[in-house]
């Protein structure tokens, strides 16, 4: 069974990895246009909200999710 730790965790790794993308595409500059887009805002915003929904989910403990 999974718990709310477990899936904060989860959560916190998939919105990390999600920050560190969005930055890492404009720092290789893949797009066509320089810095950042509406989109990339909009994904980082997203994936910090995700933290620290998982930060919520983390501190609640080993109660099943």
């Amino acid at each position: 069974m999974v718990t709310k730790r477990q899936l904060g965790i989860a959560i916190i790794a998939i919105g990390l990895i999600t920050v560190i993308l969005m930055v890492g595409v404009d720092l290789v500059d893949a797009g066509q246009w320089s810095g950042f887009g509406p989109l990339q805002w909009i994904g980082v915003s997203l994936s910090i909200v995700a933290v620290g929904v998982g930060l919520i989910l983390v501190r609640l403990g080993d109660r099943p999710a």
